[in-house]
């Protein structure tokens, strides 16, 4: 599949990829919370490096192809903030109203202002935060790959990367935590990788981008607590937590190599399923936890409740992409003109970011 330098094919569909991640981990883990909980410990958060590593990745080609200047960034700040902020304030409301995971006015707050993780929510501060630090990090990065090329570039990403480990070392990372500076890696990398897509397109991808998938998907598996002890013994591990480091690389590989649609599994990636899923992921991702929890609160460990939690999750996640995202976009397109696209009912991941 070949691609114009603009088109990512399986942009979306490997942010549904990390939606789906999430919603089986955690639906799993809520559903039979005494047996599966401490045997995927963790796994949840597999979807959430994805998540992290793929919006630095887009967010960077943006910024590449519309500049750093003032009216560039202007809309970059605003495209963020209403992307971001009405839906993450209205499910702030729900998770408080309903008592799941904010108790009182306090904590509200807290987590309003980018203070306080909260159950799924602290991956918003994380970020929303980091969006504040990546239009630098990109300038940085493009400006080191003209003046010293590819190999400049990594050469700084690793001294970067150095100095952020010395600063706070992945293994010393919160559980939960909703400062970024945790977990600057994965952005650094998903980053990394957008200004690396133009040399790796010189070759066909299609072979290792699935070889890539299979062994990704082969390494997750076994990472998982629960697998681990049946193969190799002893006590059930909990070192996942914190491997944004190990996991954030991989996947900006993974996306590197099949972001654009090349091979079995870039195909795979650019069906419209998944694609479909990958546009409703943010909004399903906010509401997915108070389904899940309402639903298994009456129905635990049921398999119809698991089966119908997915099912409302991405019907919650379709509401919100339709009734207040798609509008929000084109509400940005009318504030800032200079940026509209033909096709603004049903942009592209990369148009959205």
């Amino acid at each position: 599949m070949t691609s114009s330098p603009h088109s990512l094919p399986a942009a979306d569909g490997i942010r549904g990829v990390a939606c789906l991640i999430v919603l089986w981990m955690h639906g799993l883990s809520l559903g039979w919370p005494e047996r599966l909980f401490p045997l995927l410990k963790g796994g949840g958060k597999y979807g959430v490096w994805l998540f992290f590593v793929l919006s630095a990745f887009l967010l960077t080609l943006r910024l590449q192809r519309r500049g750093f200047g003032l009216t560039s960034l202007a809309d970059y700040a605003l495209a963020r903030s209403l992307r971001i902020v009405p839906l993450f304030v209205l499910a702030c409301l729900l998770y408080a109203w309903t008592g799941v995971g904010i108790a009182d006015a306090r904590q509200l707050g807290e987590v309003l202002s980018l203070q306080r993780g909260s159950i799924h929510l602290w991956t918003i501060p994380v970020e929303f935060k980091a969006y504040v630090v990546l239009p630098l990090m990109a300038w940085l990065g493009l400006r080191v790959q003209r003046y010293a090329g590819n190999a400049g570039l990594l050469l700084a990403a690793l001294l970067a990367l150095l100095v952020q480990q010395v600063l706070w070392p992945y293994w010393q990372t919160p559980a939960d935590s909703p400062d970024t500076r945790w977990y600057l890696p994965a952005f650094l990398f998903g980053s990394l990788a957008a200004l690396l897509l133009p040399w790796t397109r010189q070759w066909r991808r299609g072979t290792v981008g699935s070889v890539c998938a299979l062994l990704t998907l082969l390494i997750l598996l076994v990472a998982l607590p629960g697998v681990r002890q049946a193969l190799l013994g002893g006590p059930l591990a909990n070192d996942l937590m914190d491997k944004h480091l190990f996991l954030g690389l991989g996947w900006a590989l993974f996306v590197l190599l099949l972001v654009d649609g090349e091979g079995l599994a870039g195909r795979l990636l650019s069906s419209r399923l998944l694609g479909f899923v990958g546009r409703i992921s943010y909004s399903t991702y906010l509401f997915h936890w108070l389904i899940m929890v309402g639903l298994f609160h009456w129905f635990p460990q049921s398999v119809t409740a698991f089966a119908a939690a997915l099912a409302l999750a991405l019907l919650a996640g379709a509401l919100g992409y339709y009734l207040a995202e798609l509008p929000l976009e084109r509400l940005r397109q009318r504030l800032t003109p200079s940026t509209r696209r033909p096709t603004a009912t049903s942009p592209s991941a990369a148009q959205r970011e």
